[in-house]
């Protein structure tokens, strides 16, 4: 599934944003680009890297209100989520 900069979505409950949310896919900010460098980086509002098991793609999404992570770490305004979480709205 593709997902595009704008596309309002919801974020299905799962390990890594186990309250899921609702939110806009966006192009990440500047320091999560430079965070990344060396790495895959994010080229337009999906990345791909290869998993242990698995080819993940994810993207960037602008939370509509702030989110925990799994490990209750946040709230977070913003974070990657793989598309396989993702539903358009």
């Amino acid at each position: 599934m593709k997902f595009k900069d704008g596309d309002r979505i919801k974020i299905k409950p799962h390990l890594w944003w186990p309250n899921g949310g609702v939110g806009v896919v966006s192009l990440p900010p500047e320091f999560v680009k430079e965070a990344l460098d060396g790495e895959v980086a994010f080229t337009s509002t999906q990345r791909t890297i290869a998993g242990k098991e698995r080819v993940i793609t994810s993207v960037w999404v602008d939370f509509d209100e702030p989110v925990m992570d799994c490990s209750g770490d946040g709230p977070y305004i913003g974070g990657e989520v793989s598309i396989e979480y993702l539903e358009h709205m």
